[in-house]
């Protein structure tokens, strides 16, 4: 079988979407064909147009790798990263080589290629080809509605007699301070340049981050069709010193949040903090049972067991591969800044 590899084209939608919708069904695949616009053809950091790589036979698609172009802040400097995601084959076609192929192509046209919460396959895949394993991203989670967690698990007599315990957690949740009254917490009127300085100043403090400027902030959290997010953002003295994104929903009976990305300065924990104290009473009042967080950060790590978040099981791996440019700025995940917001995790 002759196959050859090359950047998706309008003729490519219809077979593509159909391998997709027979291997992850008719949901998962109006849910992809919905938000692919936003995805794949606005983002900042992919002005030329949607980066998909296909392996086709005889012009008929057989599968594709796509990517999310990002600027990546990589030890000193700012390099071409990309997020392998959407990868699927079609199941008739599996076992041919076609994954390492698109693989190839996605990891050897940008300076870094990233990888986030693969499956099983995916990750050996990525193994094969030289990635290295950063290990999983620390999963953290707090209880802010003892009752409702227990009603869910063992019935309404249990979480009736877990209800004091609700009480006293909403109320210290309620009147909690942040430590500096420096720091003033509010709704963005808009995303403008202030998210740009902030991103100069900030990001000298990680060795690896994704940039967070404007545009990035923008398209990701306020214009995601497939999500609705909450944006905080934290001042001193009228400047920008922080942000933070967060949602909930109620799955299977349980209202559950997630603070989705919070990004300030590593040393800068006043401003964390103000954001976490506001987000969380925001989490109580919208009757949230459990809050939960993805991120490498060792110092926003410390700052949520501050606040009540104590680590659960992790699941997914951080993996990257540099190419042509130096390897990587640190093994120590806890020196980059990855979060749940990072990659397609949250679709």
């Amino acid at each position: 079988m002759s196959v050859q590899i090359g950047l998706r084209t309008t003729a490519d939608t219809d077979e593509l979407h159909n391998i997709y919708r027979r291997i992850f069904g008719d949901t998962k695949a109006a849910a992809r064909r919905a938000s692919w616009a936003w995805q794949y053809e606005r983002n900042p950091q992919s002005p030329s147009g949607p980066v998909v790589y296909v392996a086709r036979n005889d012009a008929r698609p057989l599968g594709q790798m796509g990517t999310m172009p990002v600027s990546l802040w990589w030890g000193g400097r700012e390099v071409r990263g990309a997020w392998g995601i959407d990868y699927f084959v079609n199941p008739d076609a599996e076992g041919l080589g076609h994954s390492i192929a698109l693989a190839k192509a996605w990891m050897q046209n940008v300076d870094v290629a990233l990888a986030l919460g693969l499956a099983r396959t995916s990750y050996l895949i990525c193994l094969r080809l030289g990635f290295q394993d950063l290990g999983f991203v620390p999963f953290f989670q707090a209880v802010l509605d003892p009752a409702a967690i227990v009603r869910r698990r063992y019935g309404r007599l249990a979480g009736s007699l877990a209800a004091p315990l609700t009480a006293v957690v909403t109320r210290r949740t309620r009147r909690r301070k942040p430590a500096s009254a420096e720091i003033a917490v509010s709704a963005p009127s808009s995303i403008g340049a202030d998210y740009d300085a902030l991103w100069e100043r900030a990001r000298g403090s990680f060795d690896a981050c994704v940039r967070r400027d404007a545009a990035y902030v923008r398209w990701r959290y306020h214009d995601a069709p497939h999500k609705h997010y909450d944006i905080l953002e934290a001042r001193r003295a009228g400047e920008l010193t922080g942000f933070a994104v967060s949602r909930h929903e109620d799955i299977r009976g349980l209202r559950l949040g997630w603070i989705v990305d919070l990004f300030a300065s590593s040393d800068d924990r006043a401003t964390r903090d103000a954001l976490l104290v506001a987000v969380m009473r925001n989490f109580a009042e919208a009757r949230v049972a459990r809050v939960q967080a993805l991120c490498t950060s060792d110092a926003l790590a410390a700052d949520l067991g501050r606040h009540g978040f104590f680590k659960g099981k992790a699941k997914g791996h951080l993996c990257a591969r540099p190419n042509g440019i130096a390897g990587l700025p640190t093994a120590e995940s806890g020196r980059w800044h990855i979060v749940f917001g990072d990659g397609d995790w949250d679709r």
